[in-house]
């Protein structure tokens, strides 16, 4: 399957590509692991002591009715669950639940603990998505490099991806601004779908990132935004098909921080890691060479 002289299961079988890969799974994900696995860690405690709160609630309020006349409810059937219910216990209240005292003193150590790991977490997600772009731009360098005549040497493409990073970073702020402008005219009848109206979101604004980094390489212009649409308006099957893409392993990659592995924690976010940046890479490389340029009928080439 090649593009503008760019063929993808070439690529994919390049060990210089295969070795940036790795290198970029490694800095992104492994060597910060260390530092952020105390807040996942704790979020997940909290996410779980929060959902023991919703059943204790319940279970307290059900059993505070169903004792009011045993009899009465007991005969149409009533049942509490008794699992979540410790008669005799001291409850308190907390955004408007009621839960028994150990639970909220556990639920309140959990978020103190958080709170602390949480300017680690910050740092990290800002040193995510700065390596993802340098990383995403150094793969598309590399692969139209690798179907030149010379080749491409995995320095020059680590060299090129961290040289464009604040220009990256520049166009990905200009199109989180225009997105934002279109999802809030697009926002209520998103909203009819409910939660299918975040996937659907996810699906137009995904790609649209992803873009950037192929738009910039070839046009090294920071307003992108005419770019994606051309992409957009002449190419919208693989669009959106790189959108759903992103957007089953967006869903995926905010997942796996709702429950903590320890170290598999670690092997699925390089699982879910790794297909994200061969589609950051090449799947936007690819729906951008295959869109037709804007006055022709043939594909773009390089």
């Amino acid at each position: 399957m090649g593009t503008g002289g760019v063929d993808v299961f070439e690529t994919l079988r390049s060990r210089k590509f295969l070795a940036l890969l790795a290198i970029a799974l490694l800095v992104t994900y492994v060597l910060p692991f260390p530092f952020i696995h105390g807040f996942l860690r704790d979020y997940s405690r909290v996410r779980e002591i929060r959902e023991r709160m919703v059943k204790e609630d319940e279970a307290i309020t059900c059993h505070d009715v169903f004792d009011a006349d045993p009899s009465f409810f007991g005969s149409h059937g009533m049942k509490c669950n008794d699992e979540y219910y410790r008669p005799g216990e001291r409850t308190v209240t907390v955004d408007g639940f009621r839960v028994y005292e150990d639970t909220y003193h556990e639920y309140l150590r959990a978020k103190r603990n958080l709170r602390e790991e949480l300017p680690t977490f910050v740092i990290f997600v800002i040193f995510a998505f700065l390596s993802f772009l340098g990383f995403s731009y150094a793969m598309v360098d590399l692969a139209v490099g690798l179907a030149g005549e010379n080749g491409r040497r995995l320095k020059e493409a680590l060299l090129s991806g961290l040289r464009a990073i604040p220009a990256l970073v520049a166009a990905e702020i200009l199109v989180f601004i225009v997105l934002v402008l279109v999802l809030i005219l697009l926002a209520i009848p998103m909203a009819i779908f409910g939660p299918l109206g975040s996937f659907m979101a996810g699906l137009i604004a995904a790609p649209a990132f992803a873009l950037v980094v192929p738009a910039y390489y070839f046009t090294k212009e920071i307003g992108l935004i005419g770019e994606i649409w051309r992409v957009a308006r002449n190419n919208p099957g693989g669009y959106f098909t790189l959108g759903l893409g992103l957007a089953v392993l967006d869903t995926l990659m905010a997942f796996q921080y709702h429950t903590y592995l320890g170290i598999g924690t670690l092997f699925l976010m390089l699982i879910i890691g790794g297909p994200r940046y061969l589609l950051n890479s090449l799947g936007a490389l690819w729906v951008y060479l295959d869109t037709p340029p804007e006055n022709q009928g043939e594909k773009q080439s390089i």
